[in-house]
């Protein structure tokens, strides 16, 4: 996704309840929002966009100023420096968002029909690194770049196979009466190596107006919380998974989206890949096909990880 259609990804301005350090979020905050401005930002625009006194928001972009992470142009205006440049191709290189790992998601599209994604899963959060839109949207409302808070059902593919402490965490930000039901999708997950998607109760203009909420509130960087409260009615509408029972039925059935994990070159799960059909009726010979051509892919992708991709690609 290009920097100024960031639509989804948070920028801290003030700081979350239970968050970390509010000095450190206002500082990632002016960065994300210089980010996601195609023709820089005034001290001005700074101050009311992430809601702070203009002596903070000064000082910050002086320290930025002076470490090259920022330049100010002789309009007074700030756009981001030339430092950030090594942090850029660090960063490039560790998400590896590689010509090879789009050209498998640009064939599982071109296969299933349907967009695929690619989501590096995180602590906190799960970043999507590489994305093909295929014939619809998927997940609605974001793009390569964007990030959602890692709530339960987000990232499940790569939860089943994390350790117990994360789980739980993972599990504790469901309601209290979906935690049984998350327990047993990881375990489906483990077991089978994916997990089926119901679309829910809503259509997909449902779905198409609340991304459009998400894209609005973009203008609005504080409004972290709002966001992630659509974000959270998005997951809802997706539904709950399937089980495997439920997916072996011969009937026609709502599908939103499929999940799979993606091993890093430690062999380890850091990775969902996804594919979004989003269709009301999807018989039961088109399931199967969804699964294995999402299963094969994520075995090609971990089979050759991002990072190594990367590398390889480079010639070192």
């Amino acid at each position: 996704m290009t920097p100024d259609k960031m639509s989804v990804q948070e920028t801290p301005g003030k700081p979350k309840p239970g968050g970390g350090s509010p000095p450190t979020e206002r500082v990632v905050g002016i960065v994300e929002l210089l980010a996601a401005s195609t023709r820089g930002c005034s001290v001005a625009e700074v101050t009311a966009k992430l809601e702070l006194n203009r002596s903070t928001a000064t000082a910050i972009l002086g320290s930025l100023e002076t470490a090259g992470w920022v330049r100010r142009r002789p309009d007074r205006d700030y756009v981001l420096g030339a430092g950030l440049i090594g942090v850029a191709e660090a960063v490039r290189h560790t998400l590896s968002v590689s010509d090879a790992v789009s050209a498998e998601l640009d064939v599982l599209a071109g296969r299933v029909g349907c967009g695929a994604s690619l989501s590096l899963v995180g602590a906190g959060q799960m970043t999507f690194v590489s994305m093909t839109r295929g014939n619809g949207r998927m997940p609605p409302g974001v793009d390569v770049g964007a990030r959602l808070p890692l709530r339960a059902p987000a990232g499940a593919a790569v939860i089943a196979h994390a350790d117990p402490t994360q789980q739980d965490a993972w599990l504790a930000s469901a309601p209290e009466s979906d935690r049984p039901t998350h327990e047993r999708l990881l375990a489906q997950i483990r077991r089978t190596g994916y997990a089926v998607f119901q679309l829910g109760a809503s259509d997909q203009e449902v779905l198409d107006v609340l991304a459009q909420v998400v894209e609005l509130l973009a203008e609005h960087p504080t409004r972290v919380a709002l966001r992630e409260r659509v974000f959270g009615l998005l997951l809802a509408l997706s539904g709950h998974a399937y089980t495997t029972a439920e997916l072996n039925i011969d009937d026609a059935l709502p599908v939103s989206y499929l999940i799979a994990p993606v091993l890093d070159e430690r062999g380890r799960a850091a990775y969902e890949l996804q594919i979004g059909p989003l269709h009301p009726a999807v018989a039961k010979s088109d399931r199967d096909h969804y699964i294995r051509e999402l299963l094969n892919a994520a075995q090609r992708l971990s089979a050759n990880p991002p990072e190594k991709a990367s590398t390889h690609n480079d010639g070192t």
